[in-house]
């Protein structure tokens, strides 16, 4: 059944708006590491799963759109925390567009790809800001973590798309 471009749209606005209130949520909830500002992602559920099943442009709307809106909604906007964010999210975005294309990896590997490259935009985004060289070190560190992560938001999302209606169906998920 083909839905309208309204129908969409409604879809995409309710993807974002989950995105925001998972990352608001988990800002609240910081996880004790030995590395500085480690997340676990969960607002990356919403743009794997807009990869998913909307496609490739509508996932790049919905991940951009969140971290915008989210940045705004904490009073982030502009700060180097916003800054970090775009810069993982930017990477992360080409990765799992590169990673998606491909057809060569399922579902968790476009999600580990991800996370691996919103840890190593990151580092490079704080390199650059602060000139902190120093920084690089944590990068083998978050990449481990990344995995694990990467692989929990695969699993969550492809437990999702299960379970939801989907606009394009993937034969291979």
């Amino acid at each position: 059944m083909r839905r309208s471009p309204i129908q969409k749209m409604v879809r995409l606005a309710m993807l974002t708006a989950a995105g925001i209130l998972l990352q608001l949520i988990e800002s609240f909830f910081p996880v004790v590491m030995i590395v500085p500002g480690y997340k676990l992602g969960l607002a990356n559920i919403v743009g794997l799963y807009a990869l998913y099943s909307f496609g490739l442009r509508e996932m790049v709307i919905v991940t951009l759109l969140r971290i915008v809106l989210a940045a705004l909604g904490q009073g982030t906007l502009f700060s180097v925390a916003f800054m970090l964010s775009m810069a993982g999210g930017t990477l992360a975005i080409c990765a799992m567009a590169a990673a998606y294309k491909s057809k060569i990896f399922s579902i968790y590997g476009v999600s580990v790809a991800g996370a691996a490259a919103h840890s190593i935009g990151q580092v490079a985004a704080i390199t650059i800001i602060y000139q902190q060289y120093f920084m690089q070190l944590y990068l083998p560190i978050l990449v481990a973590l990344s995995i694990v992560s990467g692989l929990c938001i695969g699993l969550l999302t492809h437990s999702l798309l299960k379970r939801m209606p989907m606009d394009k169906r993937q034969a291979a998920v």
